[in-house]
This record gives structure tokens, sequence and C-alpha cells, in this order.
């Protein structure tokens, strides 16, 4: 009995000694996969901030651009009607489809 118990212990114990080198060695390959994964998690989380504000800012600026050009429009016809000579300068090709 002694025997039968000695010889599993043998065949037992070095595949255990083998698992854990392998849980071992699956450690220190991961460890640093997953420091770069939170700090890519991290870099996602700024960046998605990050232009949540520049998407905000986007909007803020055309409708700023709209409202100039309204108010373009409006000085141009108030010069035609009020100022008929010299006529008002021309358009800048850049903004002369929007006026």
């Amino acid at each position: 009995m002694t025997a039968v118990l000695g010889i599993l212990l043998g065949f037992v114990a070095p595949k255990s000694r083998t698992l854990d080198s392998q849980r071992e060695d699956f450690k220190t390959v991961l460890a640093p996969l997953s420091a770069e994964l939170a700090d890519l998690r991290l870099r996602i989380g700024k960046l998605e901030t990050q232009h949540e504000a520049d998407v905000k800012q986007h909007y803020l600026d055309v409708r700023r651009i709209d409202i100039l050009l309204d108010y373009v429009k409006d000085l141009l016809e108030f010069i035609r009607t009020h100022v008929p000579s010299p006529p008002p300068p021309p358009i800048p090709p850049e903004i002369s489809n929007d006026i």
C-alpha cells in the first residue's frame, strides 16, 4: 500500500510542479499586458472625454458662424439700401456661397 501511495505521489508531484511553473510563466507574460490594457483603457477614456468636448465646441462654432453670416447678410442689405455709392467691398470667395 505504501509503495502504491509512493508511486502515486511521485507521479502527481511533478505534474503539479509543471502546472505551477506554467502558471508563473503565464503571470509573467500577462502582467505587462494587463498593465498595458489598463493604460489603454485610461487613454481611451480621456480621448472620449476630449472628443465629447470637441464636438460640443464644434456645434458652438458652427452656430456662431451661422449667426455671423446672417449678420453680414443684414449689413450688406443695409449698405445697399442706405449707402448706394460706393458699393461695398466684394464678398470673399471663401464665404460667397454662404451669403
